[in-house]
C-alpha cells in the first residue's frame, strides 16, 4: 500500500526506509539500531555519521525537555513551582506516578503540565489510546512502540473545581470517544480525587502559531492542513463538533510538520434526526455531513420571498430607524453560540439550531487565511452584530442575505459601506497581500526543509537537478530531529525548492480552497475527507507522489488527472438562497456526494480509522446492554460447513467468544479489520 505520510521517506540510494518518530513524545534512540551501510561507500559513511549525530541528539532533547523551566524567568519559576507543589498535594495519585516538570499553559477553565510517565513502561497498558493506525499513515506515530528506558512526556491537565461537572463530564466522554482519531489528542485517562479532577494526554512538541505562520513554506502549510483535516475528519463521523478551532488549539510542530487537535472543552455531540429550529436546510446526516437544502414541497416559498422583500425596504431606512427594538415581541432565538471571537461561522452568529461539522471547516478556512494574508488576526469583534458585519464587508450584502435566508433569519443593513455584491475571498486574500505570488526561499527551520544541510538548501534555491551527496549534519542539541531529517542526508532529491509555475499553481489552488472554507452558505461549505482531496493537498507538489483524481464535492466538480494540476468546475456562483430580485426563493440542493479515488498514491480513505461498528468488521461490533464496546471472535476448532472458513484453506469448526473492549480498541482502518478480526 503506497503511504498517505509525506513524513515516511523511502531511500532509493541507500535502501532505507525511515520510520516518522513520535513526534508528540520525547524519547531516546539507540544509535544501534539503524542499518549498517556498506564501508566502501564514503557518501554512504558519511550519511552514517550525519543519522548518527541525529540519533545521539534525541537523549539531548529529552534532557532539554526536563530543563524548559530553567529557562523562564526566577519568579515565574517559583509561580509554577508553588502550583506543582499544590497539585501533587491536591492529587496524591499524581505525585506516585508522574513527575511533574514544568507548565504548559493556562486557561479560564485549566491548566495544563508536563510531565514524565514513570510507569510507561513497565506498569500500563497504553494499547488503547495508542491506537492501531498502519505503518504507511500520517498518524502512525501515534501508535509507534516506544523504546525501552526512553522517557515518554504526557500533558497533566488540571480542571479548575469552578468548572462546570456537565462540562468535565462532556469533555472527557468526548476525547474517550476520539480515540483512535488521527491527529487528535488521545486520552490516556483521566481520574478524581475529592473536588480535583485531572486527565493525562499525551505531551505534544510545539511552537506559538505567531512565530512561524508568516515563514512556514507551502510544503508545511499542506502538512499543518492535511492534519487538520484528517483530525476533523475523524471526529466529525463519530458526529463530534470541536467548535473552538483555531490555531492555539492545533499543537502544530513546524519542523517536523505534525499537528494535533487539542482541547475539547466546547465540543459537543451532533443529536441525529432532532431539528432544533425552522432552518431551511436538514440537519446533519451521513450522506449529507453539512446537511442539505429541503425539498421544494417542505417550504412555503410565499413566506420567504415576503421576509426577504420586507429586509430590503429596511436598507433604505434613515440611521435614526436602526437600532434595537425597545419591546422585542419576537420569540428567543436559543442556539450553541461556543466558539472564539473572529472564528464563528455565519450560522453561529445567526444562532442556527441545526449546526454542524461545518462551522469547524470554517474556523480552518480563518487559519488559512492567516497564512495567505500574512496576518493574524483579521477579525476583532466585539459582539454577534460586528462579528457579522466584519463578514459582510467583505463578502457583501447579497451573499449574507442568503446566508440567513438559509436559516429562516433576514439581513438587512444601511450601512453605507456594505456593498451589494462585495469582493470574493481571492480579491480579499491579494488585496491584502500583494506579493502572494512570490515564492520564498527555502528556509531550513521549517518541514520539509528542516534539517537538510546548508549546501542542499543553497542548491535547491539555485533549482539545481543533481544536488550534492557529500554534506555535513546541520542539526544541534537544540534542534527537533524529525523523520525528514533523519534521512534528507541519504535521499536528497526528495527536498527541492517550487519554480515560479509550481508556486503560482498552488496558490490559486490554495485561494479555490479558501473560497469553499469559507463559503458563508453552511450546506455548500466543503467537508473534512473533500478537502483533503482537493487539489492543493492532494497535489503533493513537492514529493511528486501524485493526485487526487475523480472528485465531486459541495456541488464543485474537480477533475485532476496524475500529474496535472488543472480543475474543471461547475459554476455554482448563484444558489436557490439568491435574494437578488427575480431570484427569490429556496430550490433544491444540488449538492453532490463525495467520491474519488487517489491516483499515483494510496488516498485518505485508505487510512481513516472508522467509527465503532463500521467498517469491513462491523458487523461483529455492538454494545453490551451497559453501551460498553464489545466485539464478537470466532474460534477455530475443527471441521464445519460454515462458507466463511473456506477462505482459510478448509472448511472449519469454529464457536463464538463475546470480548468487552475499552475506548479505542476494535477500531478498523480502512479497508483492514480491526486487531480482533484479523482473520476476516
Amino acid at each position: 500500500m503506497e503511504s498517505d505520510d509525506e513524513l515516511l521517506i523511502q531511500s532509493q540510494q541507500a535502501g532505507v526506509v525511515s520510520q516518522p518518530l513520535h513526534a508528540d513524545m520525547d524519547e531516546d534512540q539507540d544509535p544501534d539500531q539503524e542499518q549498517e551501510q556498506p564501508d566502501d561507500n564514503d557518501n554512504d559513511n558519511d550519511d552514517n555519521n550525519d543519522q548518527h549525530n541525529l540519533y545521539s541528539d534525541l537523549v539531548v532533547l529529552a534532557t532539554d525537555e526536563e530543563t524548559t523551566l530553567q529557562l523562564k524567568p526566577k519568579d515565574e519559576q517559583e509561580d509554577i513551582e508553588e502550583e506543582i507543589h499544590d497539585l501533587m498535594t491536591a492529587v496524591p495519585q499524581v505525585a506516585g506516578d508522574y513527575k511533574i516538570i514544568d507548565r504548559l499553559g493556562t486557561g479560564t477553565f485549566s491548566s495544563v503540565y508536563k510531565a514524565i510517565d514513570l510507569g510507561y513502561h513497565d506498569k500500563w497498558d497504553n494499547s488503547p489510546w495508542h491506537g492501531h493506525h498502519l505503518p504507511t499513515s500520517s498518524a502512525y506515530y501515534q501508535s509507534a512502540p516506544k523504546p525501552q528506558e526512553s522517557k515518554v512526556f504526557v500533558a497533566i491537565k488540571r480542571i479548575y473545581v469552578t468548572s462546570n461537572p456537565e462540562r468535565i463530564r462532556n469533555e472527557i466522554s468526548i476525547m474517550e470517544d476520539c480515540r483512535g482519531c488521527r491527529h487528535v489528542s488521545q486520552l490516556i485517562t483521566a481520574f478524581r480525587h475529592h473536588d480535583q479532577v485531572v486527565a493525562i494526554m499525551p505531551y505534544h512538541r510545539n511552537e506559538d502559531f505567531r512565530d512561524f505562520y508568516k515563514k512556514l513554506p507551502l510544503p508545511g502549510i499542506k502538512a499543518y492542513f492535511r492534519c487538520m483535516f484528517r483530525a476533523l475528519r475523524d471526529v466529525h463521523a463519530r458526529e463530534i463538533i470541536h467548535r473552538d478551532v483555531k490555531p492555539a488549539n492545533f499543537l502544530f510542530d513546524p519542523r517536523a510538520g505534525v499537528g494535533t487537535l487539542c482541547d475539547f472543552g466546547l465540543a459537543c455531540r451532533i443529536e441525529p434526526g432532532q431539528t432544533q429550529g425552522a432552518c431551511l436546510h436538514t440537519p446533519a446526516s451521513k450522506d449529507h455531513p453539512h446537511g442539505r437544502i429541503r425539498n421544494r414541497n417542505e417550504l412555503d416559498f410565499e413566506d420567504i420571498k415576503r421576509a426577504q422583500k420586507e429586509a430590503r425596504q429596511k436598507c433604505s431606512w434613515p440611521s435614526d430607524r436602526v437600532g434595537y427594538l425597545a419591546k422585542d415581541s419576537r420569540p428567543v432565538s436559543k442556539a450553541n453560540r461556543a466558539g472564539t471571537r473572529g472564528f464563528r461561522a455565519p450560522e453561529v452568529l445567526l444562532k442556527c439550531g441545526d449546526q454542524t461539522g461545518a462551522v469547524d471547516m470554517w474556523s480552518a478556512g480563518m487559519i488559512l487565511l492567516f497564512f495567505l494574508t500574512g496576518k493574524f488576526p483579521l477579525f476583532q469583534s466585539n459582539d454577534d452584530v460586528e462579528a457579522f458585519m466584519e463578514i459582510a464587508a467583505i463578502i457583501g450584502r447579497r451573499k449574507m442575505e442568503k446566508a440567513a435566508t438559509l436559516h429562516s433569519r433576514t439581513f438587512s443593513t444601511n450601512v453605507p459601506s456594505i456593498s451589494h455584491e462585495g469582493i470574493t475571498w481571492r480579491d480579499f486574500v491579494q488585496r491584502q497581500n500583494p506579493h502572494l505570488y512570490e515564492p520564498h526561499e527555502p528556509d531550513s527551520q521549517y518541514f520539509p526543509y528542516y534539517g537538510s544541510p546548508p549546501s542542499l538548501v543553497s542548491a535547491a534555491r539555485k533549482q539545481k537537478s543533481d544536488l550534492p551527496t557529500t554534506t555535513s549534519s546541520s542539526s544541534s542539541a537544540s534542534s527537533y530531529p524529525t523523520s525528514s531529517s533523519l534521512d534528507s542526508l541519504s535521499n536528497l532529491p526528495r527536498v527541492s525548492s517550487p519554480t515560479e509555475e509550481r508556486h503560482r499553481v498552488d496558490i490559486e489552488n490554495a485561494l479555490d480552497l479558501v473560497e469553499q472554507l469559507m463559503h458563508p452558505e453552511s450546506t455548500r461549505r466543503i467537508t473534512p475527507r473533500a478537502a483533503l482531496y482537493h487539489p492543493f493537498l492532494a497535489n503533493d507538489t513537492w514529493g511528486g507522489e501524485g493526485t487526487a483524481e475523480g472528485v465531486r464535492y459541495n456541488g464543485d466538480e474537480v477533475v485532476v488527472k496524475p500529474g496535472n494540476s488543472g480543475r474543471k468546475r461547475e459554476d455554482n456562483s448563484r444558489s436557490e438562497l439568491d435574494a437578488d430580485e427575480g431570484q427569490e426563493g429556496v430550490g433544491d440542493d444540488d449538492e453532490g456526494d463525495e467520491t474519488g479515488e487517489a491516483g499515483g498514491r494510496a488516498g485518505d480513505d485508505e487510512f481513516f480509522p472508522h467509527p465503532f461498528g463500521e467498517g469491513v468488521c462491523g458487523e461483529w461490533h455492538f454494545q453490551d446492554a451497559s453501551e460498553e464496546p464489545c466485539v464478537s471472535m470466532v474460534q477455530m476448532v475443527g471441521e464445519c460447513e460454515c462458507g466463511r472458513c473456506e477462505r482459510d484453506g478448509g472448511e472449519k469448526k469454529g464457536y463464538e467468544e463475546r470480548l468487552r473492549l475499552v475506548a479505542g480498541q476494535g477500531i478498523a482502518i480502512g479497508r483492514e479489520p480491526c486487531e480482533f478480526h484479523a482473520w476476516i
